[in-house]
């Protein structure tokens, strides 16, 4: 799809690395104290051990599952999962670039069935960890059909570890931003289909600011849209990083939330 520019990094069999995906623009420095909920996805093996080799985020949302994108782990050339072996979910870890915090191994993989590396439609992933995290503060998630998270011009708020520009580079502290949730009419407007990629309001919402400047980016992908203190999107895909019109696409999770229940 040529329009996913918030696509991440994914492991490629044989260590190559796709391009990696959208990071937080405009943004300014957070913590995990101030989000405990927040995970980076890493694999030395293809990403080396700069910045603990991040490169997709996920949210806490139970002692031990993790919620993510889909595309993190499915090669968008064959529909096949990427190898996942050497994938760690870091938890506690406010700068990439320090050992503080734990780092988990995936005991468990589940995608939507229904996920489309071509659309990116019903981009989510439920990963299980190999321990629970311990004092764990997981992120209430969306409840399914609710829809007064997604009202246009609700404030919400993102975070991740990716670049704070377009083809810039990656932060190795986590960041956020705040955006405020669009009209799907708008969406469609700015993603008719064609290379840039096509909104579907049944399972994507986006997200952003008039002007532009406020998104995610490169490396951010998976990572939490927050309103109101609860889960209602991951960052999905969307083209380039802070552009006018070209809003960020997120997950909507209220779409899917009773099939991932299923999985926790």
């Amino acid at each position: 799809m040529g329009g996913a520019g918030l696509c991440a990094a994914l492991l490629v069999a044989g260590g190559a690395a796709a391009p990696p995906a959208h990071a937080i623009v405009g943004g300014t420095a957070s913590s995990v104290r101030q989000a405990p909920w927040m995970v980076a996805l890493s694999s030395r093996e293809v990403y080396g051990s700069s910045r603990s080799g991040q490169f997709c985020g996920g949210v806490l949302v139970a002692p031990d599952k993790v919620l993510t994108a889909a595309h993190c782990f499915v090669n968008p050339d064959t529909g096949r999962l990427y190898g996942r072996d050497d994938v760690r979910a870091i938890t506690g870890r406010t700068d990439l670039t320090t050992a503080r915090g734990e780092e988990f191994g995936l005991a468990g993989l589940w995608i939507d069935p229904r996920f489309s590396s071509s659309t990116d439609a019903w981009d989510v992933a439920v990963l299980t960890l190999d321990h629970p995290v311990p004092d764990a503060r997981p992120l209430p998630m969306v409840g399914p059909g609710e829809q007064a998270p997604y009202r246009a011009g609700t404030p919400a708020t993102i975070y991740g570890w990716g670049n704070t520009s377009d083809g810039g580079a990656p932060a190795s502290v986590l960041r956020r931003a705040s955006v405020r949730m669009l009209p799907d009419a708008q969406c469609g407007r700015d993603y008719p289909g064609g290379p840039e990629g096509r909104y579907d309001a049944s399972s994507m919402v986006c997200a952003g600011t008039a002007r532009g400047g406020h998104d995610a980016c490169q490396g951010d992908s998976g990572g939490p849209l927050v309103v109101g203190g609860r889960l209602v999107g991951l960052v999905s895909w969307g083209t380039g990083c802070g552009e006018r019109s070209r809003p960020g696409v997120y997950t909507r999770l209220s779409a899917l939330a009773a099939t991932v229940r299923g999985h926790l």
